[in-house]
Protein backbone atom coordinates (compact mmCIF):
# COMPACT_ATOMS: atom_id res chain seq x y z
CA UNK A 1 0.00 0.00 0.00
CA UNK A 2 1.00 3.58 -1.07
CA UNK A 3 1.43 6.08 2.35
CA UNK A 4 0.28 8.99 2.12
CA UNK A 5 2.10 11.89 1.36
CA UNK A 6 0.76 15.23 3.62
CA UNK A 7 0.10 17.82 1.15
CA UNK A 8 0.88 21.74 1.94
CA UNK A 9 -2.00 22.92 0.85
CA UNK A 10 -4.16 21.09 3.34
CA UNK A 11 -4.32 23.35 6.24
CA UNK A 12 -5.36 26.41 3.77
CA UNK A 13 -7.86 24.38 2.51
CA UNK A 14 -9.50 23.49 5.67
CA UNK A 15 -9.37 27.32 6.43
CA UNK A 16 -10.99 28.20 3.55
CA UNK A 17 -13.95 25.92 4.70
CA UNK A 18 -14.64 27.60 7.63
CA UNK A 19 -14.74 30.71 5.89
CA UNK A 20 -16.36 30.23 2.97
CA UNK A 21 -19.86 28.24 1.88
CA UNK A 22 -17.69 26.59 -1.03
CA UNK A 23 -14.56 25.41 -1.83
CA UNK A 24 -13.43 24.58 -5.74
CA UNK A 25 -9.97 22.88 -5.51
CA UNK A 26 -8.73 22.49 -9.31
CA UNK A 27 -5.96 20.92 -10.40
CA UNK A 28 -4.60 18.79 -13.14
CA UNK A 29 -5.06 14.90 -13.80
CA UNK A 30 -3.88 13.22 -11.27
CA UNK A 31 -2.48 16.02 -9.29
CA UNK A 32 -3.52 13.53 -6.00
CA UNK A 33 -6.64 16.02 -5.31
CA UNK A 34 -9.14 13.11 -5.36
CA UNK A 35 -6.65 11.68 -2.40
CA UNK A 36 -6.69 15.20 -0.39
CA UNK A 37 -10.55 15.83 -0.65
CA UNK A 38 -11.41 11.89 0.46
CA UNK A 39 -8.20 12.39 3.72
CA UNK A 40 -10.34 15.76 4.41
CA UNK A 41 -14.24 14.13 4.15
CA UNK A 42 -13.21 11.34 6.53
CA UNK A 43 -11.74 14.23 9.22
CA UNK A 44 -14.48 16.98 8.77
CA UNK A 45 -17.27 14.19 8.55
CA UNK A 46 -18.13 15.26 4.22
CA UNK A 47 -20.24 13.06 2.51
CA UNK A 48 -18.10 11.97 -0.98
CA UNK A 49 -19.25 11.80 -4.06
CA UNK A 50 -17.17 11.43 -7.55
CA UNK A 51 -18.98 12.55 -11.24
CA UNK A 52 -16.63 9.96 -12.26
CA UNK A 53 -19.30 7.71 -11.77
CA UNK A 54 -21.61 7.78 -15.24
CA UNK A 55 -24.86 7.35 -13.24
CA UNK A 56 -24.15 10.29 -10.57
CA UNK A 57 -22.91 12.22 -13.78
CA UNK A 58 -26.03 11.60 -16.11
CA UNK A 59 -28.35 12.69 -12.75
CA UNK A 60 -26.38 15.74 -11.99
CA UNK A 61 -26.40 16.90 -15.71
CA UNK A 62 -29.96 15.58 -16.38
CA UNK A 63 -31.11 17.58 -12.73
CA UNK A 64 -28.68 19.87 -10.68
CA UNK A 65 -31.00 21.05 -8.57
CA UNK A 66 -32.43 17.29 -7.40
CA UNK A 67 -29.17 16.26 -7.52
CA UNK A 68 -27.87 18.39 -4.61
CA UNK A 69 -31.49 17.42 -2.40
CA UNK A 70 -30.48 14.07 -2.52
CA UNK A 71 -27.17 14.37 -0.59
CA UNK A 72 -26.83 15.25 2.87
CA UNK A 73 -24.39 18.31 3.66
CA UNK A 74 -21.00 18.90 4.22
CA UNK A 75 -20.71 17.25 0.99
CA UNK A 76 -17.89 17.21 -1.31
CA UNK A 77 -18.02 16.80 -5.38
CA UNK A 78 -15.38 15.20 -7.52
CA UNK A 79 -14.69 15.98 -10.95
CA UNK A 80 -17.40 18.78 -10.77
CA UNK A 81 -16.18 20.02 -14.41
CA UNK A 82 -17.76 17.61 -16.38
CA UNK A 83 -21.31 18.92 -14.92
CA UNK A 84 -20.92 22.87 -14.86
CA UNK A 85 -24.54 23.03 -14.42
CA UNK A 86 -23.94 22.14 -10.76
CA UNK A 87 -22.08 24.56 -10.14
CA UNK A 88 -25.15 27.35 -11.13
CA UNK A 89 -27.38 25.24 -8.68
CA UNK A 90 -24.95 25.48 -5.74
CA UNK A 91 -24.93 29.31 -6.16
CA UNK A 92 -28.52 29.46 -5.86
CA UNK A 93 -28.47 27.50 -2.59
CA UNK A 94 -25.36 29.39 -1.12
CA UNK A 95 -27.46 32.62 -2.07
CA UNK A 96 -30.26 31.62 0.67
CA UNK A 97 -27.88 29.89 2.70
CA UNK A 98 -24.65 31.47 3.43
CA UNK A 99 -23.19 29.00 6.25
CA UNK A 100 -19.44 27.88 5.61
CA UNK A 101 -18.16 24.48 4.64
CA UNK A 102 -21.15 23.31 2.91
CA UNK A 103 -19.27 22.03 -0.36
CA UNK A 104 -15.47 21.10 -0.99
CA UNK A 105 -15.69 20.56 -5.06
CA UNK A 106 -12.90 19.43 -7.32
CA UNK A 107 -11.97 19.86 -10.66
CA UNK A 108 -9.56 19.24 -13.31
CA UNK A 109 -10.08 22.14 -15.15
CA UNK A 110 -9.88 25.83 -14.51
CA UNK A 111 -13.75 26.27 -13.75
CA UNK A 112 -13.05 30.07 -13.66
CA UNK A 113 -12.59 29.89 -17.68
CA UNK A 114 -15.39 27.61 -18.19
CA UNK A 115 -19.05 29.21 -20.04
CA UNK A 116 -21.31 30.45 -17.44
CA UNK A 117 -19.32 29.33 -14.36
CA UNK A 118 -17.76 32.43 -13.69
CA UNK A 119 -19.95 34.75 -12.43
CA UNK A 120 -21.49 32.00 -10.04
CA UNK A 121 -18.17 31.79 -8.30
CA UNK A 122 -17.54 35.17 -7.51
CA UNK A 123 -17.78 36.45 -3.90
CA UNK A 124 -19.18 32.76 -3.31
CA UNK A 125 -16.54 29.87 -3.42
CA UNK A 126 -12.98 29.77 -2.82
CA UNK A 127 -10.83 29.04 -5.54
CA UNK A 128 -7.12 27.00 -4.40
CA UNK A 129 -5.01 25.20 -7.14
CA UNK A 130 -2.94 21.92 -6.14
CA UNK A 131 -0.29 21.24 -8.13
CA UNK A 132 1.61 18.16 -8.71
CA UNK A 133 4.00 17.34 -5.47
CA UNK A 134 6.40 20.11 -3.96
CA UNK A 135 9.96 18.44 -3.61
CA UNK A 136 9.58 19.44 -0.57
CA UNK A 137 6.71 17.52 0.02
CA UNK A 138 8.38 14.49 -1.57
CA UNK A 139 10.95 14.47 1.20
CA UNK A 140 8.67 15.42 4.39
CA UNK A 141 9.52 18.98 4.75
CA UNK A 142 7.91 22.20 4.69
CA UNK A 143 9.81 24.65 2.36
CA UNK A 144 11.02 28.13 3.42
CA UNK A 145 12.50 29.58 0.32
CA UNK A 146 9.94 32.66 0.18
CA UNK A 147 10.64 34.22 3.45
CA UNK A 148 14.38 33.25 3.25
CA UNK A 149 15.16 34.99 0.17
CA UNK A 150 14.16 38.35 1.78
CA UNK A 151 15.63 37.50 5.49
CA UNK A 152 18.14 34.92 5.46
CA UNK A 153 22.05 34.57 4.56
CA UNK A 154 22.39 31.03 2.95
CA UNK A 155 25.18 28.72 4.76
CA UNK A 156 27.80 27.83 2.55
CA UNK A 157 28.04 24.17 2.56
CA UNK A 158 24.72 22.02 1.24
CA UNK A 159 23.63 18.31 0.96
CA UNK A 160 24.16 16.66 -2.12
CA UNK A 161 21.02 16.42 -3.99
CA UNK A 162 20.46 14.15 -7.90
CA UNK A 163 18.88 17.49 -8.93
CA UNK A 164 18.22 15.98 -12.44
CA UNK A 165 16.62 12.94 -11.47
CA UNK A 166 14.00 15.50 -10.12
CA UNK A 167 14.07 17.31 -12.83
CA UNK A 168 13.31 13.93 -15.19
CA UNK A 169 10.89 12.59 -12.48
CA UNK A 170 8.48 15.26 -11.85
CA UNK A 171 5.91 15.44 -9.13
CA UNK A 172 2.85 13.79 -10.09
CA UNK A 173 2.38 11.16 -7.23
CA UNK A 174 1.69 7.97 -9.50
CA UNK A 175 4.94 8.87 -11.93
CA UNK A 176 7.12 9.92 -8.99
CA UNK A 177 7.66 6.29 -7.64
CA UNK A 178 8.04 4.83 -11.17
CA UNK A 179 11.15 3.84 -12.94
CA UNK A 180 12.38 5.00 -16.22
CA UNK A 181 10.46 2.82 -18.68
CA UNK A 182 7.44 2.26 -16.32
CA UNK A 183 7.23 6.20 -15.95
CA UNK A 184 7.19 6.76 -19.47
CA UNK A 185 4.25 4.07 -19.89
CA UNK A 186 2.37 6.05 -17.62
CA UNK A 187 2.92 9.63 -19.09
CA UNK A 188 1.40 8.02 -22.33
CA UNK A 189 -1.36 6.75 -20.98
CA UNK A 190 -1.40 10.43 -19.44
CA UNK A 191 -1.36 12.51 -22.06
CA UNK A 192 -3.79 9.55 -24.19
CA UNK A 193 -6.53 9.96 -21.75
CA UNK A 194 -6.27 13.73 -21.19
CA UNK A 195 -6.42 14.44 -25.08
CA UNK A 196 -9.26 12.20 -25.82
CA UNK A 197 -11.13 12.64 -22.66
CA UNK A 198 -10.45 15.85 -20.92
CA UNK A 199 -9.75 18.11 -23.71
CA UNK A 200 -13.14 16.83 -25.70
CA UNK A 201 -15.07 17.48 -22.04
CA UNK A 202 -14.28 21.22 -21.61
CA UNK A 203 -14.17 22.09 -25.18
CA UNK A 204 -15.27 19.57 -27.49
CA UNK A 205 -12.15 19.71 -29.78
CA UNK A 206 -11.45 15.92 -31.13
CA UNK A 207 -7.95 16.67 -32.96
CA UNK A 208 -5.90 14.69 -30.90
CA UNK A 209 -3.07 14.37 -33.06
CA UNK A 210 -2.86 18.36 -33.68
CA UNK A 211 -3.25 18.65 -29.90
CA UNK A 212 -0.33 15.93 -28.87
CA UNK A 213 2.04 18.16 -31.26
CA UNK A 214 1.24 21.30 -29.89
CA UNK A 215 2.03 19.82 -26.38
CA UNK A 216 4.83 18.62 -27.60
CA UNK A 217 6.01 21.81 -29.11
CA UNK A 218 5.69 23.59 -26.17
CA UNK A 219 7.46 20.98 -23.98
CA UNK A 220 10.26 21.57 -26.18
CA UNK A 221 10.14 25.74 -25.50
CA UNK A 222 9.24 25.05 -22.12
CA UNK A 223 11.21 28.51 -20.06
CA UNK A 224 10.65 30.53 -23.31
CA UNK A 225 9.28 33.63 -24.18
CA UNK A 226 5.91 32.98 -25.45
CA UNK A 227 5.48 33.55 -29.33
CA UNK A 228 2.03 32.46 -30.70
CA UNK A 229 3.14 33.47 -34.05
CA UNK A 230 6.28 31.08 -33.86
CA UNK A 231 4.28 27.86 -32.59
CA UNK A 232 1.38 28.57 -35.32
CA UNK A 233 4.15 28.45 -38.03
CA UNK A 234 5.76 25.23 -36.25
CA UNK A 235 2.32 23.40 -35.91
CA UNK A 236 1.22 23.86 -39.34
CA UNK A 237 -2.09 25.41 -37.91
CA UNK A 238 -3.73 29.46 -38.01
CA UNK A 239 -2.68 31.61 -35.20
CA UNK A 240 -6.13 31.57 -33.77
CA UNK A 241 -6.52 27.97 -33.90
CA UNK A 242 -3.27 27.79 -31.87
CA UNK A 243 -4.06 29.96 -28.95
CA UNK A 244 -7.22 27.89 -28.56
CA UNK A 245 -5.33 25.18 -28.07
CA UNK A 246 -2.75 26.98 -26.00
CA UNK A 247 -5.30 27.73 -24.31
CA UNK A 248 -7.35 24.98 -23.14
CA UNK A 249 -4.05 23.44 -22.07
CA UNK A 250 -3.95 26.74 -19.68
CA UNK A 251 -7.47 25.48 -18.44
CA UNK A 252 -5.93 22.04 -17.83
CA UNK A 253 -3.13 22.97 -16.08
CA UNK A 254 -0.55 21.74 -18.12
CA UNK A 255 1.40 25.10 -19.16
CA UNK A 256 2.04 27.85 -16.94
CA UNK A 257 2.04 31.93 -17.83
CA UNK A 258 5.12 33.82 -16.24
CA UNK A 259 4.14 37.40 -16.44
CA UNK A 260 6.68 39.82 -16.96
CA UNK A 261 8.06 42.41 -14.58
CA UNK A 262 9.09 45.79 -14.95
CA UNK A 263 9.26 48.78 -12.20
CA UNK A 264 6.22 50.76 -13.83
CA UNK A 265 3.83 48.18 -13.33
CA UNK A 266 1.40 49.76 -16.02
CA UNK A 267 4.26 48.19 -18.64
CA UNK A 268 3.57 44.89 -17.39
CA UNK A 269 0.69 44.09 -19.27
CA UNK A 270 2.25 44.84 -22.36
CA UNK A 271 5.09 42.70 -22.43
CA UNK A 272 5.75 38.85 -23.37
CA UNK A 273 4.89 36.48 -20.73
CA UNK A 274 6.90 33.25 -20.76
CA UNK A 275 5.59 29.64 -21.01
CA UNK A 276 6.52 26.76 -18.51
CA UNK A 277 5.59 23.26 -18.64
CA UNK A 278 3.80 22.52 -15.27
CA UNK A 279 5.32 19.46 -14.42
CA UNK A 280 9.32 18.39 -16.16
CA UNK A 281 8.81 14.91 -15.88
CA UNK A 282 5.55 14.98 -18.44
CA UNK A 283 8.48 17.71 -20.44
CA UNK A 284 10.95 15.34 -20.58
CA UNK A 285 8.65 12.55 -22.11
CA UNK A 286 7.31 15.06 -24.43
CA UNK A 287 9.92 16.71 -26.03
CA UNK A 288 12.19 15.14 -28.99
CA UNK A 289 14.94 17.72 -27.92
CA UNK A 290 15.36 20.66 -24.75
CA UNK A 291 17.53 22.80 -23.54
CA UNK A 292 18.69 22.11 -20.36
CA UNK A 293 19.10 25.37 -18.89
CA UNK A 294 15.59 26.18 -19.52
CA UNK A 295 14.14 22.69 -17.99
CA UNK A 296 16.03 23.90 -14.73
CA UNK A 297 14.27 27.11 -15.29
CA UNK A 298 11.41 25.61 -15.64
CA UNK A 299 11.91 23.00 -12.78
CA UNK A 300 12.56 26.23 -10.34
CA UNK A 301 9.54 28.41 -11.45
CA UNK A 302 7.14 25.60 -10.42
CA UNK A 303 8.55 24.65 -7.24
CA UNK A 304 8.35 28.50 -5.94
CA UNK A 305 4.92 28.36 -7.93
CA UNK A 306 3.92 25.53 -5.78
CA UNK A 307 4.81 27.48 -2.39
CA UNK A 308 3.23 30.68 -3.60
CA UNK A 309 0.11 28.21 -4.11
CA UNK A 310 -0.01 27.54 0.28
CA UNK A 311 1.06 30.37 0.88
CA UNK A 312 -0.78 33.32 2.86
CA UNK A 313 1.96 36.13 1.99
CA UNK A 314 1.29 37.89 -1.29
CA UNK A 315 4.38 37.24 -3.03
CA UNK A 316 4.14 37.39 -6.84
CA UNK A 317 6.53 35.38 -9.27
CA UNK A 318 7.31 37.36 -12.50
CA UNK A 319 10.03 37.12 -14.97
CA UNK A 320 12.34 40.61 -16.00
CA UNK A 321 13.81 41.52 -19.82
CA UNK A 322 14.75 45.32 -20.52
CA UNK A 323 14.73 46.85 -23.98
CA UNK A 324 18.40 45.31 -24.53
CA UNK A 325 17.59 41.69 -23.88
CA UNK A 326 18.91 41.24 -20.39
CA UNK A 327 17.30 38.77 -18.24
CA UNK A 328 16.25 38.01 -14.66
CA UNK A 329 14.44 34.26 -15.03
CA UNK A 330 12.54 34.54 -12.04
CA UNK A 331 11.73 38.17 -9.58
CA UNK A 332 10.08 37.36 -6.70
CA UNK A 333 8.11 40.33 -5.21
CA UNK A 334 6.41 40.68 -1.71
CA UNK A 335 5.65 43.26 0.97
CA UNK A 336 9.68 43.40 1.83
CA UNK A 337 10.55 44.44 -1.66
CA UNK A 338 12.11 42.06 -4.42
CA UNK A 339 14.29 38.99 -5.13
CA UNK A 340 16.05 38.15 -8.15
CA UNK A 341 16.67 34.24 -9.44
CA UNK A 342 18.76 33.61 -11.79
CA UNK A 343 18.72 29.52 -12.78
CA UNK A 344 21.66 28.13 -14.73
CA UNK A 345 22.65 24.14 -15.57
CA UNK A 346 26.40 24.84 -14.99
CA UNK A 347 27.92 23.60 -11.42
CA UNK A 348 30.47 26.51 -11.32
CA UNK A 349 28.81 30.53 -11.29
CA UNK A 350 31.20 33.41 -12.48
CA UNK A 351 30.66 36.75 -12.30
CA UNK A 352 29.09 37.47 -15.59
CA UNK A 353 26.16 35.12 -14.30
CA UNK A 354 24.89 38.29 -11.86
CA UNK A 355 24.50 40.51 -14.97
CA UNK A 356 21.11 40.63 -15.36
CA UNK A 357 20.00 40.55 -11.64
CA UNK A 358 22.85 43.73 -11.49
CA UNK A 359 20.68 45.56 -13.87
CA UNK A 360 17.70 44.54 -12.08
CA UNK A 361 19.40 45.67 -9.05
CA UNK A 362 19.62 49.53 -10.81
CA UNK A 363 15.87 48.94 -12.10
CA UNK A 364 14.85 48.88 -8.46
CA UNK A 365 17.46 49.79 -5.87
CA UNK A 366 14.90 50.64 -3.35
CA UNK A 367 13.32 47.62 -3.62
CA UNK A 368 16.43 45.31 -4.50
CA UNK A 369 16.40 42.99 -1.32
CA UNK A 370 19.19 39.99 -2.87
CA UNK A 371 19.93 38.24 -5.71
CA UNK A 372 20.30 34.61 -6.35
CA UNK A 373 22.02 32.68 -9.40
CA UNK A 374 21.17 29.14 -8.48
CA UNK A 375 23.10 25.74 -9.79
CA UNK A 376 23.49 22.20 -9.69
CA UNK A 377 26.39 22.25 -7.27
CA UNK A 378 27.12 22.24 -3.84
CA UNK A 379 28.21 25.72 -2.65
CA UNK A 380 26.64 29.05 -1.50
CA UNK A 381 29.44 31.74 -2.44
CA UNK A 382 28.98 35.93 -2.01
CA UNK A 383 29.37 37.55 -5.38
CA UNK A 384 28.68 41.29 -4.26
CA UNK A 385 26.39 43.51 -2.06
CA UNK A 386 23.44 40.63 -1.89
CA UNK A 387 24.80 38.64 -4.52
CA UNK A 388 24.77 35.33 -3.87
CA UNK A 389 25.28 32.14 -6.19
CA UNK A 390 22.90 29.01 -4.31
CA UNK A 391 22.10 25.40 -5.28
CA UNK A 392 19.26 24.80 -6.45
CA UNK A 393 17.97 22.30 -3.61
CA UNK A 394 17.88 25.51 -1.51
CA UNK A 395 14.62 26.23 -3.52
CA UNK A 396 12.90 23.34 -0.89
CA UNK A 397 15.71 23.10 1.94
CA UNK A 398 16.42 26.28 3.16
CA UNK A 399 15.19 26.94 6.49
CA UNK A 400 15.59 23.25 7.65
CA UNK A 401 17.28 22.50 10.62
CA UNK A 402 19.99 20.81 9.62
CA UNK A 403 23.05 23.62 9.62
CA UNK A 404 23.87 22.03 5.89
CA UNK A 405 20.07 23.00 4.63
CA UNK A 406 19.75 25.89 6.16
CA UNK A 407 20.88 29.27 6.67
CA UNK A 408 22.32 31.97 8.82
CA UNK A 409 20.53 34.93 9.80
CA UNK A 410 22.36 38.31 9.50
Amino acid sequence: MTRYRPRHLSDRLKRALKTHPAVFLEGARQVGKTTLVKKLARELEMRYVTLDDLDLLTSAQADPEGFLTSWDEPLVIDEVQRAPELLLAIKARVDRKRAPGRYLLTGSANVLALPRVAEALVGRMAVLTLYPFSQGELEGRREAFLERAFQGRPHPEWEGADVWERVRRGGFPEAVRLENADRAEWFAGYVRTLLERDVRDISGVEQVAVLHALLALLAERTGSLLNISELSRSLGRPRSTTDKYLRLFEKLFLVHRLPAWAANPTKRLTRSPKLHMVDTGLAVHLARVFNEGALLETFVTMELTKQLSWTTEPYRLAHFRDASGREVDLVLEGPEGLVGIEVKSKRRVGPGDFSGLRVLKRSAPERFRAGFVLHPGPQALPFGDHLWSLPVQAVWRWGNDDPKNGSELE
